[in-house]
């Protein structure tokens, strides 16, 4: 029995795939791919792009194993009890500490750049107030509420990358291919992990949206768009700034909008930057939030993941606090290590329930024969 009665359209799918896709990452992917890569940065992600698109039909083919079924069903039907109870703790405790972790990440930018003096105790309550509310309302009021905001991201996302046309400087790109390989390719492994590889939260989705024959033509084109952005900040990010600033600052993107300057009148619009950022962090986080209470409900055979809302919130209220000593330790630690387990649950453990679905299938036809 489904624990989730709503139902998404594709359109609600595929905008709220945008705004997992972009979400944390407008801000800090230009640190992540400029710290081994530098100027070249640009470049990594370009190669990143057909190989993140090729990576997703990974865990999209686990999807069409038991399209009716999410991934913590997905796991038990695939590997067993045992086993498959432990991956699914495995999978449940990233979807937790991820969900702190994009907490954590709201309340440190808007600590350190907008309300310096305001404790960041605040943020954190408040993202998860509108976090538990919207979950309450359902999943469907939810990706309701992305469509309305869709709009306002492409309004805000287009001004900003319009208004720092004039400010891009083309040689801040060379020397060009002046990287090792093995760093370039290291920035391609970011390139590859984080964006594509945190859309693995869909799979716990995907069984709840109303079937249509374009739904997967319509997610590979939101990625490909989502990827897009991600670097268009970049560019923007190494040939406006150069490639120096975005390697040591954690919010390039902020600054990179805090430099529009139209004539000494239009300027200091970066709040636009961080509405943008606010608004798809947001949604991520949400998502991530749901992935861990549903599958928790499941795994110990609840009878609705709403009773468990309010728990998990005080607990995601806590761990955001312990994920990181502050933001140095968060820069430096964090993205280095969060790339592998990343890469572990969205294309590893996928590739290896492909292998046992199909081992056991050809054992049970040879049984059978």
């Amino acid at each position: 029995m489904s624990l989730e009665k709503g139902r998404l359209s594709s359109r609600q799918l595929i905008v709220l795939a945008l705004f997992v896709f972009v979400g944390d990452m407008a801000l800090i992917y230009p640190l992540t791919m400029v710290a081994d890569s530098h100027q070249d940065a640009w470049i990594a992600g370009l190669i990143s792009l057909p190989l993140g698109l090729a990576g997703i039909l990974i865990p999209l083919k686990v999807h069409y194993f038991y399209p009716q079924m999410n991934l913590i069903e997905k796991i038990n039907k695939i590997l067993g009890k045992w086993v498959g109870t432990a991956v699914c703790l495995f999978y449940l405790f990233f979807f937790l500490i991820a969900t702190s972790i994009y907490i954590r990440e709201i309340e440190d930018f808007m600590c350190t750049q907008i309300f310096e003096k305001t404790p960041g105790a605040v943020f954190r309550f408040m993202t998860l107030f509108l976090v538990i509310y919207g979950l309450r309302l359902g999943l469907e009021t939810l990706a309701r509420a992305a469509e309305i905001f869709l709009p306002l991201f492409i309004l805000f996302f287009a001004s900003l990358m319009i208004l720092l046309l004039p400010q891009i400087q083309l040689e801040n790109l060379f020397p060009i291919m002046h990287t090792p390989l093995p760093k370039l390719l290291h920035s391609v492994l970011f390139g590859i992990s984080y964006p594509f590889g945190e859309m693995i939260v869909f799979l716990m989705v995907h069984p709840y949206v109303k079937k249509s024959k374009h739904t997967n033509r319509d997610i590979f084109l939101i990625l490909i768009i989502g990827a897009a952005v991600l670097n268009l900040i970049l560019f923007l990010s190494i040939t406006v700034l150069g490639a120096y600033l975005p390697e040591h600052q954690f919010y390039a993107a902020y600054i990179l909008a805090q430099k529009i300057n139209i004539g000494n009148f239009l300027q200091r619009i970066e709040a636009l930057m961080a509405i943008v950022w606010v608004i798809t962090t947001f949604f991520k986080t949400a998502l991530y939030f749901y992935a861990f209470t549903l599958g928790s409900a499941q795994l110990f055979n609840l009878k609705s993941f709403r009773s468990l809302i309010f728990p998990v919130g005080f607990l995601v209220f806590g761990l955001s606090q312990l994920v990181s000593k502050d933001i140095v330790f968060y820069m430096k630690k964090i993205p280095s290590t969060w790339v592998d387990w990343d890469f572990t649950v969205s294309f590893v453990i996928p590739l290896l329930l492909i292998i046992v679905y199909y081992v056991r299938k050809s054992k049970i036809r040879t049984s059978s024969g």
